[in-house]
């Protein structure tokens, strides 16, 4: 697992996303990055004041389970309200205030370094063993880092490896940020169909996915956009 810690001022993303990045969807419910984490927290100060803060990445997957994310693993691309395909990447982090985290979730194609970038201000959840996580029930606790449409990367989403990473940044500017080597799937069955077409490499927007396209999404080219 690739990780750096780091207790400084929150780091801001703006510089390093492309000129052809979409700006984070709207999802309904959520702040979007915009506005303020709700106003009920229970969380409070989370761990050990006197030690930088921790994090680990978790998601949400196709069965709705939330679980840790494993660097050479796997994450799934799922159906959001705002429809498409994200990537719900939430924090499991301690040694920070709960309360008003902005998380910054972000996807990067490690050959073009191409990113798509969600940012928004969440509260954690206590766990009850000083740490505190995405609300699970919530999905605008987590970030909706956008993937699908396709238009930002030349390869299939699905089957190819890229970089995740998400950085956790409380009000007092303690900060942590985790990088892994993820490979997207189309993780909902019922949907896998839809997803494999409107996530292949070469997508065009408004293409027409009603015969799902799949035979072609899957013979298409899955490099892994990583090296």
């Amino acid at each position: 697992m690739v990780r750096s810690l780091t207790y400084a001022v929150p780091i801001l993303f703006a510089a390093a996303c492309s000129p052809s990045s979409p700006m984070p969807p709207a999802d309904g419910g959520t702040d979007g990055g915009t506005g303020g984490a709700p106003d009920t927290c229970a969380a409070g100060f989370l761990g050990d004041r006197s030690k930088p803060p921790e994090l680990e990445i978790i998601a949400i997957g196709g069965d709705g389970g939330v679980s840790p994310v494993e660097d050479g693993g796997t994450v799934g691309l799922i159906f959001p309200p705002q429809g498409g395909r994200v990537i719900f990447a939430g924090a499991r982090a301690t040694n920070l205030d709960g309360c008003g985290v902005q998380i910054t979730g972000v996807l990067r194609d490690e050959a073009t370094l191409e990113v798509q970038v969600d940012s928004r201000t969440v509260n954690l959840v206590p766990a009850g063993d000083g740490w505190g996580e995405s609300d699970s029930t919530d999905l605008s606790s987590f970030s909706n880092v956008p993937a699908c449409p396709n238009e930002w990367s030349k390869t299939n989403i699905y089957g190819t490896r890229y970089q995740l990473e998400l950085t956790v940044a409380d009000p007092a500017g303690r900060t942590a940020t985790s990088t892994l080597e993820v490979t997207p799937e189309c993780a909902e069955p019922t949907r896998a169909a839809e997803c494999m077409c409107i996530c292949m490499g070469g997508y065009i927007l408004g293409q027409s996915c009603a015969d799902a396209g799949a035979g072609d999404a899957g013979d298409g080219d899955g490099g892994d956009g990583g090296g």
